[in-house]
């Protein structure tokens, strides 16, 4: 028996995206009428047949959960994406449901992506994170009517269900870690401007770094990647002129700072000094251990998949849940200054070389 014939079939052959040889086929008026003339052709001359289950879906529900993961995707970025993908698969299965995930390789193509999931019926609801101020792919989702949770807040919280961590809160305890080693500047790596977890750690910090009286920090809006962590860090010790702090929104971040000041023989403990975020796998056995702050990943998880689940089994009418956690900090040693006997004995040995 050949080959079945399939959406991924006419798209490579028309060079075209599956979605759009989807609504084609379905008369959508959005597409061009030759390019529809060109998609019914082929498949008239492919024989194209769409399966049993797939007409059946669109008159129903898909039965799946969609989780859309923004960039950047290194290494799985961040761990609680990997506890939630886990913890949402358990629940769902629990009810009868499958899990679909959609991972954006640029955040300019995510409401395209989303716009996608909903009009081509790939999923009965969505589970968005890294929210951004006026975020467009949550006011299409509201303007759809469509089934979804976002991990963070958004302009419209009132509106639908949402788990947020304080990020305000984790910017405040990295600052306050870091100013007992009495630092000469203060750099604060966050994720860029607009997405709102950042803006809130920023604003968390700048507030903390004014109460205790340090130096005005120096912000620095990057990619949340281990590289990006090394380039700030690497241009901020090769500046020289005291000891500086680095407080960073993500452990990735602060692994590219112990991999710089590896690389420029920098002793942090003693030459500087950096807090972490997020409590990634491994951050305990950096030397000297990463300080960090627990996002209570199992958590905020769970709250996820119990929210999604309730919204998709019953249409709340305007009651939404939404639940802020605060983040708990995980204070070992990267913030502090070791006692002069420790830094000695430091000094005989290269930093750590970052993670063990």
């Amino acid at each position: 028996m050949g080959e079945r014939i399939g959406l991924k079939h006419l798209a490579e052959r028309l060079q075209l995206d599956v979605s759009t040889v989807s609504r084609a086929l379905r008369d959508d008026p959005r597409v061009k009428p030759e390019t529809t003339e060109a998609v019914r052709r082929l498949a008239r001359e492919l024989d194209y047949r769409p399966n049993a289950s797939a007409r059946a879906l669109r008159g129903g529900k898909t039965g799946r959960v969609a989780v859309l993961l923004s960039p950047p995707q290194q290494r799985f970025a961040s761990p609680i994406f990997l506890e939630l993908l886990s913890t949402l698969d358990q629940r769902l299965r629990g009810t009868g449901r499958t899990l679909a995930v959609f991972a954006a390789q640029t955040r300019e193509e995510e409401p395209a992506i989303v716009r996608s999931i909903v009009e081509d019926r790939l999923a009965d609801g969505l589970v968005l994170g890294r929210t951004q101020i006026g975020d467009a792919r949550v006011r299409y989702l509201l303007d759809r009517d469509f089934p979804f949770v976002t991990f963070g807040r958004t302009d419209w919280s009132d509106r639908h269900p949402f788990v947020e961590i304080d990020y305000e809160h984790a910017g405040r305890l990295a600052v306050a870690a870091l100013a007992g080693s009495d630092p000469s500047a203060l750099h604060v790596l966050a994720a860029p401007a607009g997405q709102r977890f950042a803006d809130s750690y920023v604003r968390g910090a700048l507030a903390e770094a004014e109460r205790a009286g340090l130096p005005a920090p120096v912000l620095h809006r990057v990619e949340m990647t281990e590289d990006e962590g090394a380039r700030v860090a690497a241009a901020v010790l090769e500046a020289g002129g005291g000891r500086p702090a680095l407080a960073c929104i993500q452990d990735s971040l602060a692994f590219g700072v112990f991999r710089a000041a590896t690389a420029a023989g920098v002793v942090l403990g003693r030459d500087a000094t950096v807090f972490g975020g997020q409590n990634f796998p491994g951050s305990e056995h950096t030397a000297p251990p990463l300080s960090t702050f627990s996002t209570e990943d199992a958590r905020v998880a769970g709250l996820l998949a119990d929210r999604i689940i309730t919204r998709l089994d019953r249409k709340d009418e305007g009651l939404f849940e939404g639940t802020v956690i605060e983040p708990r900090p995980l204070l070992r040693q990267s913030h502090l200054i070791a006692p002069a006997a420790d830094r000695a004995e430091d000094s005989d040995r290269a930093n750590g070389a970052g993670r063990e």
